[in-house]
């Protein structure tokens, strides 16, 4: 058993005192959900890859100029291509992570 009286302040009383804006255990107003800058981020890069995508193999003329490009790559070219691959990543999620950092940083001043 406990030694607590019956109504004691584990409990409240009722819902509404619970709720009460002037209760000492009130908790505080939420802010908004928090935009998911990775997300947006990301959909407008992958965006931008299917519209290049698209533009490249549009008409049969873009089409057959890909095919005959594509293979005279070289392994320097593709090595080339992959560092340029990587380093947008790296500018990607660089990118994310300042948005992220600034949506932080105003949340602690509004705090």
């Amino acid at each position: 058993m406990s030694d607590s009286a019956p109504g004691s302040d584990v409990f409240p009383a009722s819902a509404a005192d619970a709720l009460a804006p002037d209760a000492p255990d009130a908790p505080e107003a939420r802010p908004g959900p928090r935009i998911r800058w990775a997300g947006i981020v990301w959909g407008l890069v992958f965006a931008a890859a299917a519209a290049v995508g698209a533009v490249m193999t549009w008409t049969p003329r873009a089409l057959d100029d890909l095919a005959t490009i594509v293979p005279q790559l070289t392994g320097a070219t593709l090595a080339a291509a992959t560092l340029m691959a990587l380093g947008t990543l790296a500018l990607i999620c660089g990118l994310v992570g300042l948005l992220r950092h600034a949506q932080s940083a105003a949340a602690r001043r509004r705090a």
